[in-house]
């Protein structure tokens, strides 16, 4: 048998082999090539696309940071708002409650309005000329209130000057009923109601309780309004004085007796 048949047979196996795995080879290098071209692509567009993300990312936050800021405004803007709008409540409500006592007032004021009406019926007064005539009305009240202040002033002078005066009189008057009393006192005629010749001394129904005899007084004796002599005290007492009886003090030959009258010797004032 010839061998080279045999070798051509086994070579064109083998190149048909190497043909076979060359061109599967070629395959999946191509394949592998285009896998790797399209992760490439794939990589290049998910970078392109990552720098693009990461610039929006930025520009967003940039954008949030600004609405955020924004937002913060805001709040403090409706903050203030909600303050002022408080605060203009609250200046309504003042404002209302003016308004209510304005409106209280002007009720007043109506109800006032219609009894001056009333009170002015008959009355020739414009309204214009009303607050002309009150001020009138007001002037001549002071003046009368005035003259008034002054009447009550010299009123008031003349009550004291009476008030005084009256004062005055009781003071003289009560001055001269002490000096009619002590004139009536000193008038008050007395009589002898004990002699004693003996010890030389004359009781008189006479003393302080009803006479103004006191120990430097002189008394006189009369009988008939005949003066007999005089007296001189020793002892005054409540309602009776002891007098010494000297013989030189008496008129020649005058005896004193019970009953004779005794009295100051001055009646016109106090001894």
């Amino acid at each position: 048998m010839n061998p080279k048949p045999i070798v051509y047979i086994l070579s064109a196996a083998v190149t048909a082999t190497a043909v076979f795995f060359s061109i599967d080879n070629k395959k999946k290098l191509e394949g592998e090539i285009a896998t790797f071209v399209e992760r490439r692509t794939t990589k290049d567009a998910v970078e392109r696309n990552e720098d693009k993300t990461q610039q929006t990312l930025t520009e967003t936050e940039a954008v949030l940071e600004t609405a955020q800021k924004l937002n913060a405004d805001l709040i403090a803007e409706m903050e203030n708002m909600k303050s002022r709008e408080t605060s203009m409540n609250r200046s309504k409500e003042e404002a209302q409650v003016k308004i209510d006592e304005s409106d209280a007032r002007l009720s007043q004021l109506a109800e006032i309005k219609a009894k001056i009406d009333k009170a002015l019926e008959g009355v020739n007064i414009a309204w214009p000329q009303i607050p002309s005539e009150i001020k009138r009305l007001q002037e001549v009240r002071k003046k009368k209130g005035d003259d008034l202040d002054l009447l009550n002033e010299f009123v008031a002078k003349l009550t004291k000057d009476v008030a005084d005066k009256r004062a005055s009189n009781a003071r003289e008057s009560d001055r001269l009923t002490k000096i009619r009393t002590k004139i009536a006192r000193n008038a008050k005629v007395g009589a002898i109601t004990s002699v004693n010749s003996t010890w030389g001394f004359v009781i008189v129904n006479l003393g302080t309780n009803n006479s103004n005899v006191t120990p430097q007084s002189k008394l006189l004796i009369t009988r008939n309004g005949r003066l007999l002599g005089r007296l001189t005290p020793n002892s005054v007492e409540a309602s009776q004085t002891v007098c010494d009886l000297n013989a030189r003090d008496l008129n020649p030959g005058v005896r004193i007796q019970l009953g004779d009258q005794v009295t100051l010797a001055d009646s016109s004032s106090g001894q």
